[in-house]
């Protein structure tokens, strides 16, 4: 099923990415006994149901960071993982109209009640695991999800084409720069990346670069 908005198109036979109307992009991840959404995207479309349309399988949510274009989706949903230092950002988006107000209003939703991840948490779909890597920089509670088996990294807006760290909630560089160099631990484990705004596989090589980028700004 693809909607009027959320455009689905397949990386591999288990991974599928929702594109939200070249706004956002969120992913269906499928294990043997899972499934896992990364993001919820706008919100204007049932990405429930078209989950479900993708996999039959039960599914979990997971929201990278707090911010309206990866969150407003979960009036789909029951629940929702977040990191807990962006459960504050994602509230104060949740009471923000025009969108969300009008839709509760309207439809009666509410939504996702948020569970906490932090580093160090898993999801195991079942033959298919993915790591939790917190990144602060974009949001205080930006986080990474690791697929080992694919060699693909999912970094919400943490990592993108551009360095979106000019919004009011977003940490001081030198903060970002750390946090990146963090990535060096596990960087032989990916050799792409999928972001929170892609539409398809990006080089790796894109973290090194922004690393560097912010190391150079925080200098």
């Amino acid at each position: 099923m693809t909607g009027n908005r959320i455009k689905v198109s397949s990386i591999n036979d288990h991974i599928w990415l929702l594109n939200d109307n070249n706004e956002a992009t969120g992913y269906v991840i499928a294990g043997s006994e899972r499934a896992l959404i990364i993001d919820t995207m706008n919100g204007y479309e049932d990405v429930a149901a078209i989950a479900k349309s993708i996999t039959t399988l039960p599914l979990t949510v997971v929201n990278t960071h707090g911010h309206p274009d990866h969150i407003y989706g979960n009036i789909f949903f029951e629940e929702a993982y977040i990191n807990p230092r962006d459960m504050a950002l994602a509230a104060h988006h949740y009471a923000q109209p025009p969108f969300f107000v009008d839709i509760m209003q309207k439809t009666g939703k509410k939504p996702a009640a948020f569970l906490p991840v932090q580093e160090g948490d898993t999801f195991d779909l079942g033959g298919l695991v993915l790591e939790v890597y917190e990144l602060a920089g974009h949001t205080p509670g930006g986080i990474l999800l690791l697929d080992r088996k694919d060699r693909i990294l999912f970094t919400g807006d943490s990592i993108i084409e551009q360095c979106w760290m000019q919004m009011e909630e977003s940490l001081p560089m030198d903060i970002f720069a750390a946090s990146l160099r963090k990535i060096e631990k596990f960087r032989n484990a990916f050799d792409y990346i999928l972001s929170g705004h892609a539409q398809g596989l990006i080089g790796a090589e894109i973290v090194e670069a922004q690393r560097c980028a912010v190391e150079e700004v925080a200098a």
